[in-house]
């Protein structure tokens, strides 16, 4: 969108940087959580299975805003991990939980 439009619409360009703003401060937030090159734990579970744990790389974190029909900006996360192990590449999302617990998590400390 040009900026002699936004310019001539206030309104527009007022909403559009709120915007903008929320999608910055989610974006870093993402970010800070699940930074890539970081080691995490990965959880999932087949149904019927017991869940299982696998030490993972973080190769890339998407954070993606959207915006309620009331206007309302919320973000959703999503983390692209490598399986250390098997070497194969998988998306987690952190809001989603596996047996009760969450189905990504950085490793802390020195490891």
């Amino acid at each position: 969108m040009s900026r002699q439009y936004r310019d001539n619409r206030l309104a527009l360009d007022t909403s559009l940087s709120v915007l903008e703003d929320a999608a910055m401060g989610a974006f870093n937030a993402g970010w800070d959580a699940y930074p890539p090159g970081a080691l995490c734990v990965v959880r999932s579970q087949r149904y019927g299975h017991a869940p299982v744990e696998r030490e993972a790389l973080i190769v890339g974190t998407t954070v993606d805003l959207h915006v309620t029909c009331n206007g309302k900006p919320w973000a959703s996360v999503s983390v692209r991990t490598k399986n250390l192990k098997t070497g194969k590449y998988r998306v987690f999302y952190p809001s989603v939980e596996v047996a009760g617990m969450p189905s990504i998590r950085v490793e802390g400390g020195d490891s």
